[in-house]
């Protein structure tokens, strides 16, 4: 699959980190998938950042940063970016062949949100659960399960950014349940669902970012 710019109709937004004074032998490649940008130093991440990226491609070795500090930037980052660790100093033909996958990445990114009645699915809560979420009532949670047209809501805004998120990090609306409904050592055994129903939406974000550091190409 040839994700080059030009055949790439749906916008998103990729870019590769590189240590400064380096060109390593698959840049060209990486050049074709995101913006390359040199990070010599945090106030580099802090602009990359800010510049809110859907995905950061982040070189093995970046020896002025490391890659804890860039995780723990990119973090605070909304809505967190997908990052994947690649090796840029390997045959560019390789790269080439495993960056194929930000196909499926840059779809479920761009996906149409869903209604609130498949968010309700999705999640498996309440009508009661979900109000607390979206601090509203419960009967304007119903009216709007029904149809009515929801006003703008900071806290639903940043649940569809959420359950995208969840979809992209777990396989299934089985897995997002289990994961939402059993207590989780990141947040001394409390539930995930908990801290949602608190607005702790950033904490639920960078717990699964967490889930996602496992990705190596």
């Amino acid at each position: 699959m040839d994700l080059a710019p030009q055949e790439n109709p749906v916008a998103f937004k990729a870019i590769a980190l590189k240590a400064e004074g380096t060109h390593p032998p698959a840049e060209g490649v990486l050049r074709q998938f995101a913006q390359v940008r040199t990070i010599s130093s945090l106030r580099d991440l802090e602009r990359v950042k800010n510049e809110a990226p859907d995905i950061v491609l982040v070189h093995l070795d970046l020896p002025s940063v490391g890659g804890a500090e860039v995780l723990e930037v990119l973090r605070r980052s909304h809505p967190v970016p997908v990052v994947i660790c690649v090796d840029a100093k390997i045959q560019p033909n390789v790269l080439l062949r495993q960056l194929a996958s930000l196909g499926t990445i840059r779809a479920a990114r761009h996906t149409r949100p869903h209604t609130l009645a498949k968010v309700v699915r999705i999640l498996g809560v309440s009508q009661e659960a979900l109000s607390r979420i979206l601090h509203v009532s419960v009967r304007t949670v119903n009216r709007w399960l029904k149809g009515a047209r929801p006003r703008r809501n900071p806290e639903l805004s940043r649940l569809l950014e959420l359950v995208a998120f969840l979809e992209r990090t777990l396989p299934d609306p089985q897995a997002i349940r289990s994961y939402l409904y059993h207590p989780n050592p990141s947040f001394g055994g409390e539930r995930p669902l908990d801290l949602l129903m608190r607005g702790e939406f950033q904490r639920v974000a960078g717990d699964l970012q967490a889930v996602q550091e496992g990705v190596y190409l």
